[in-house]
């Protein structure tokens, strides 16, 4: 059989039982989402809570091993507890779809009781190649899977602009990916090897290895018809709801309009989620039906049983109820509440590169533009004073191999720089500020630490500083622990956000606000925000769908290197947007979840 007609075969096998399918992956999905979620978010906070960490990151990671091992502990069990709800996540859906298609299925208690009894007899191996299985080899994991418990495996997206901008590393992720891409084709069987035969890992991989030898293209052709099939759809959804909203928007319905037509994105767009999750699981399904047919049931197989009334009712109350949520929500949305109104923040001085990077000729182009703030990098000199600066080497912009710690002020000023066919001096902080201060633009200004900076450089910059910023209202944000913590000391009044990279867990730190990487930035993680009067920056966000995302999760402020773009998203969907625009910008909100 081609993959066209397995396609064909298994798009009839989906809906015969779609009510099926959907029923199991949403309930599973909610159960994990509502208690899991909320269960290893507060015991990660209360093991931190109870270990004096404020919070978790790679640049404590050593210090928490080293100086904190009880914690250490309790993070690398609940690691291993995690691993044990995900896998059962997994097993609990593939075996409800292998039980839907039997002839006469089990109940529901039967097939949770054949989940549990799959984790018996797992070993640490089996957890670790299940972990592997989501985040490495199969790439198309999120598809297969969607978890909120797997959402924050992610590489942040300024690492891959890291690694993206060097071609040999382009060219290692490229070989990397088509490596990892055939091994996850020929390990496509391994889970359901081990799962619904029982089968140790190894054993498992090789049985995978064998099944799938020659089968490599029929598997990839499968899995882009299911992927395409997706994208149509929500092509011919988007396009057609959006179209249509246009002409809606001139009539006197079109609120009734938007509300129907944003309902209709929703549902279309989860049902199409759990069409490819359900195709994917059952192509995964398929190719190991000649141990599936004969599986036996060990005694748990059941008539199918009769839904009594009390079920109905609760399941009809428990509809009505998700179906108000969602039109309540829906109104919110529509009438432009879903949506912050942040702070447009330029990056390091500059939009889209209209001059180079931290100096004062792109601070004053940009300025016109009226940002809300001017997001600008310092380093400390060799002579104790600050350079404004990004990189910890100027042979990037300089070709000079050199760090501004082993260089005065003088020395450095000297320096022409060049990015974006612009070259400038080197501005100190000095004359940088007093630029921004006459020209009325005010700064987040991120205090860069290296190993090489005086004991008491935090003191020396408050001290000739402290005065000047508060006047001009100025920011500031830094990556350092401790620089934001004795900021928050010696200069109670001086705004600090302190910079986190990864969001692991909500940190216990008095800082006024975080500056987030936006890859795993949540609505959790800005709800609690909100709760301890702290404010959320995002960056750095220059894709117009993700300014959206970030508006949708309420974000005080975007950093950029886009601005006008982002000033123009902000105004469309802020600034008596037509009901079509709120729709249009729901759209990424929709895909982003999808994703996740």
């Amino acid at each position: 059989m081609n993959s066209w007609q397995y396609f064909k075969e298994a798009n009839h096998r989906f809906w015969n039982h779609w009510g099926s399918y959907i029923t199991v992956i949403f309930l599973t999905t909610m159960l994990i989402g509502i208690v899991a979620v909320s269960m290893f978010t507060w015991l990660t906070s209360w093991i931190l809570r109870m270990g004096g960490v404020p919070y978790v990151s790679y640049t404590n990671a050593l210090s928490i091993i080293t100086g904190s091992p009880l914690v250490a502990l309790g993070l690398l069990v609940e690691l291993l507890i995690l691993l044990v709800v995900i896998y059962w996540q997994f097993a609990f859906i593939l075996l409800s779809i292998v039980n839907i298609r039997r002839e006469k299925p089990m109940n529901f208690w039967a097939v949770l009781r054949k989940t549990i009894l799959s984790l018996q007899g797992t070993s640490p191996m089996t957890f670790l190649f299940f972990l592997g299985y989501f985040i490495v080899i199969v790439p198309f994991g999120g598809f297969l899977l969607s978890s909120p418990l797997l959402n924050k495996v992610k590489i942040p997206d300024f690492i891959w602009q890291f690694l993206l901008q060097n071609p040999l590393a382009m060219a290692g992720i490229t070989v990397f990916y088509l490596v990892v891409g055939y091994l996850g084709i020929r390990l496509f069987l391994t889970l359901p090897l081990m799962i619904l035969q029982q089968e140790r890992a190894l054993p498992a991989i090789r049985l995978s290895w064998q099944k799938t030898r020659g089968r490599v293209w029929f598997y990839i052709e499968d899995i882009v018809l299911i992927l395409a099939t997706k994208g149509l759809v929500t092509a011919i959804l988007y396009g057609g709801t959006y179209s249509l909203q246009l002409y809606l928007d001139t009539t006197k319905v079109a609120f009734i309009g938007a509300m129907i037509n944003l309902f209709l994105m929703e549902l279309v767009s989860e049902f199409v989620n759990y069409y490819v999750a359900t195709m994917i699981f059952g192509l995964m399904i398929s190719g190991s039906k000649d141990f599936v047919s004969t599986q036996p049931t060990s005694g748990l197989q059941f008539s199918k049983p009769k839904i009594r009334h009390w079920q109905r009712w609760v399941a009809g109350s428990g509809l009505i109820l998700l179906a108000g949520s969602l039109v309540f929500f829906n109104a919110v949305v529509l009438s432009g509440h879903a949506l912050s109104k942040p702070l447009a923040i330029s990056h390091r001085g500059v939009d889209n590169g209209n001059g180079v990077q931290n100096t004062i000729p792109a601070l004053r182009k940009t300025a016109k533009e009226h940002p809300d703030y001017v997001e600008m990098d310092l380093h400390e000199t060799k002579d104790h004073k600050f350079v404004v600066m990004h990189d910890e080497n100027l042979d990037n912009l300089a070709g000079v191999n050199k760090e501004p710690h082993q260089l005065t002020l003088k020395q450095l000023t000297k320096i022409t720089v060049r990015e974006n066919g612009h070259q400038a001096k080197i501005a100190s902080f000095d004359q940088y500020l007093k630029v921004a201060h006459q020209i009325h633009q005010k700064l987040l200004v991120e205090i860069k630490v290296t190993p090489y900076d005086t004991p008491n450089m935090t003191s020396l910059f408050i001290q000739r500083y402290q005065k000047s910023l508060l006047k001009h209202h100025d920011r500031i944000h830094t990556l350092s622990y401790q620089v934001m913590k004795q900021l928050r000391s010696q200069a109670p009044d001086l705004f600090v956000s302190y910079i986190l990279p990864y969001n692991l867990t909500f940190p216990e730190t008095n800082a006024n606000a975080y500056t987030m990487e936006a890859t795993t930035l949540d609505d959790s993680f800005i709800s609690k925000a909100a709760q301890r009067q702290q404010q959320v920056y995002a960056w750095t966000v220059d894709d117009t769908d993700q300014m959206d995302q970030m508006m949708f999760l309420g974000v005080n402020g975007i950093i950029t290197d886009q601005l006008h773009e982002l000033q123009a998203e902000i105004k469309d969907n802020t600034d008596h947007p037509s009901y079509a625009n709120l729709l249009l910008a729901f759209m990424s909100e929709l895909d982003a979840g999808s994703k996740n």
